[in-house]
């Protein structure tokens, strides 16, 4: 009996065994580029979109229809207030995903598919432990293939996981399952969402083709699909930052790494340190200069990094070249009739998420520059609302504890400027290139807020613009004093070194009795309170080293790990961290599109096509084609039907990629791609589909003179 597994084993270990210098291979690309599938299933934990709809907690996935109701449960997590509600959404007529043929050759304006991602934060006053979408859920939903192809982060197990939902449709129970992660990967190249870059002329953000969808009449769902190019702006950043996050935790498992497990841990521990101080200050505690003094991070992160990625970590570029769908199309000329539309859809090589993609950058590890580039990276891994939980604890504990040398001040002198009695403005110096401009507004003869439009403090630490907020006003007989506290959003204002800037008060004097005016002063107050931050830092390590904790070990970071026991120790109530609870699955994750077993061994003029086509083709699909499903004579009629395409696409081997129409298949980065050049298999498989077509008067050179579009197409292998 021959089963699928024993194939991709032997897929994988023919891959192993690959010659070096083989043309248009993966072996040709760095091999942090292109990642390795690994099990289709989870192996820990779950996706979030498994969490947040609670698939497999009752058996039954509570998935709300239509699509829209999907997307308000998702909202639900999100602040409201920012752009798009943090939920973005674009319509994608003619793409480049799998499901782009769905709507067939005619309805693709009628059916396009819907794609959304979480591109926002949740509320800043979020409960400790709510679920963290952003960058990390994606759902893309096609009502003719009654779909939704899904991407969520599975923070258990350290990378996003691939699911489809079929029976997606009014009145049906949808069926969840993940999906083969070798098929996913052929395009998702660093196993993440994958998103155009500008100026997005597939989407409904296009002019051609939001005109031809709002020729419809469509409603498409009551979903707002007319905007701009700040929507897939907002997709294309998050997928950005989304590829980053398998870096980051590639750096934390492997990076930090030592023979010593103390030095492993304290290694992280540092990490973490500095990634949370990083979005504390907004960035600006990340220098080169501040992190070549931190051993603990830097001598285990570069050594591991000489010894593991002697020429660099290589960063995938999650974007793919933008599209026109109608290029070529002559000016004036009105967009193409629902009959040609084939043509439309058509993806040439240049265009195919299938093609190999160079690096975005390198990242060489030989200094503390890479350091600061793990440090923000890892930085994602927490939201706005845990960075403003933990800026507010710190806050309150120094207001509880403080000590007087925790605190400095620093002076000004300012040049100011009464404007109608209801504004102050002001430009304020201080030492080593300290700054102030502010507006300050006055009701009634006292400070009512106002912005600070440039704070700079000693050593060129450019905070930049912030809200003031006065506190109170002190008037005298010569003299007013203000106090206004600095604020950015939901969070306080820090240094550089992560002190607070707790107040700054202005002086403003009486009326001048003598020539010259008398003086403005400003002084600003800091306090040093991210002590209690450190020591909770501290005692994570120590539980890691004890055994009690296992969110600094070779795990993957995760989030539920180490916020838990670092909020515990800022003061927050285990009752205040309890969050609304998502049910644990009680049934085992499923597979969206399980491969066959065979009882039988595969006939010899089926091998080759069973050994180089079945990760991706024997499951009962129609995107790919499920040519290698049914039985043997099944098998070799659905070969017969797109024998035109499967020859087309071998051929294309042959030639360099910038000179092929079509990408080649195997798929450039699948495992075996490199090998199957130099196999048996290929000439054995070009030889079969030849004798098929000269059976129909075919010779591959009328084959390949034709456009790809135009041949037969490739329908097989559905039940």
């Amino acid at each position: 009996m021959l089963r699928w597994s024993s194939l991709c084993q032997s897929l994988a270990l023919t891959a192993a065994l690959a010659p070096a210098g083989t043309m248009a291979s993966p072996a040709a690309a760095p091999a942090s580029v292109i990642e390795a599938a690994g099990p289709d299933l989870p192996v820990a934990g779950r996706s979030l979109f498994d969490e947040l709809f609670e698939v497999g907690a009752s058996g039954v996935p509570s998935l709300p229809f239509p699509f829209p109701a999907l997307l308000q449960r998702v909202s639900l997590q999100l602040d409201p207030g920012q752009p798009s509600g943090g939920l973005s959404v674009v319509l994608i007529p003619l793409g480049r995903s799998l499901q782009r043929h769905a709507a067939g050759d005619t309805d693709a304006f009628r059916y396009p598919r819907v794609v959304a991602a979480v591109t926002g934060e949740p509320t800043a006053t979020s409960a400790p432990g709510h679920p963290y979408l952003r960058d990390r859920l994606y759902v893309a939903y096609h009502e003719k293939a009654a779909a939704l192809e899904v991407i969520s982060y599975n923070e258990a197990a350290g990378r996003f996981e691939f699911q489809l939902v079929r029976n997606y449709r009014a009145g049906a129970t949808p069926d969840v399952g993940y999906a083969s992660r070798t098929l996913c990967l052929a395009c998702h190249h660093n196993a993440a969402p994958i998103f155009s870059r500008q100026s997005w002329d597939e989407t409904s953000a296009s002019a051609p083709v939001a005109a031809r969808l709002a020729a419809t009449g469509l409603p498409y769902y009551g979903l707002d699909w007319r905007h701009g190019v700040d929507v897939p702006d907002a997709i294309n950043s998050a997928t950005a930052r989304a590829n980053l996050l398998g870096t980051a935790q590639r750096l934390w498992r492997e990076g930090c790494a030592a023979p010593r497990r103390e030095a492993a841990v304290n290694c992280r521990a540092e990490a973490l340190r500095q990634a949370l101080r990083h979005r504390l200050t907004d960035g600006r505690s990340t220098t080169v200069d501040a992190l070549a003094h931190r051993p603990a991070l830097l001598e285990p992160l570069l050594a591991n990094w000489q010894q593991r990625w002697p020429s660099g970590l290589a960063i995938a570029d999650p974007s793919l070249p933008n599209r026109q769908p109608f290029a070529g199309i002559e000016g004036g000329r009105p967009p193409p009739a629902d009959a040609e539309l084939r043509r439309y859809a058509d993806i040439a090589a240049a265009f195919d998420p299938l093609a190999l993609r160079a690096p975005l950058e390198t990242w060489p590890g030989r200094s503390a520059a890479d350091a600061v580039r793990f440090v923000g990276a890892l930085s994602m891994f927490f939201s706005r609302a845990d960075i403003a939980l933990i800026d507010r604890r710190l806050r309150a504990l120094a207001a509880q504890h403080g000590v007087a040398t925790d605190v400095r001040q620093l002076a000004l002198s300012c040049i100011g400027r009464a404007a109608a009695g209801a504004r102050l403005d002001l430009d304020c110096e201080g030492a080593e290139g300290a700054r102030l401009q502010a507006r300050l507004a006055l009701r009634d003869g006292t400070a009512a807020g106002g912005s600070g439009d440039r704070l700079v403090l000693p050593g060129n630490d450019g905070i930049g613009a912030v809200v003031l907020d006065s506190t109170s006003t002190r008037r005298g007989a010569a003299q007013m004093t203000m106090h206004l506290v600095p604020s950015r959003g939901d969070r306080s204002v820090r240094a550089a070194s992560g002190e607070t800037i707790r107040r700054i008060d202005v002086t403003w004097p009486g009326a001048s009795t003598g020539a010259e005016p008398p003086p403005v002063r400003a002084s600003v107050t800091l306090v040093a309170d991210l002590a209690p931050l450190d020591a909770a830092i501290d005692r994570l390590a120590e539980a890691t080293l004890a055994g009690s904790s296992d969110a600094l070990d070779a795990a993957p970071l995760r989030r539920s790990a180490v916020l838990p026991p670092l909020l515990a120790s800022l003061g927050v109530s285990p009752a205040a961290m309890t969050s609304p609870a998502v049910r644990p699955s009680r049934t085992a994750p499923r597979l969206a599109d399980p491969v066959p077993v065979r009882d039988t061994a595969w006939p010899p003029d089926l091998q080759p096509f069973a050994r180089q086509c079945s990760q991706c083709h024997a499951a009962a699909t129609l995107f790919p084609p499920g040519f290698l499903r049914g039985s043997d004579d099944q098998v070799r009629a659905q070969i017969t039907g797109c024998a035109e395409r499967m020859l087309f696409r071998l051929a294309m081997n042959a030639r360099q990629p910038a000179t092929r129409p079509k990408t080649p298949m195997p798929p450039p980065a699948a495992a075996h791609a490199a090998a199957f050049l130099q196999s048996s298999d290929r000439p054995a498989m070009t030889a079969r589909l030849e004798g098929l077509l000269a059976q129909r008067s075919l010779t591959p050179a009328a084959v390949l003179a034709r456009p790809y579009a135009t041949l037969a197409p490739c329908v097989a292998g559905t039940d």
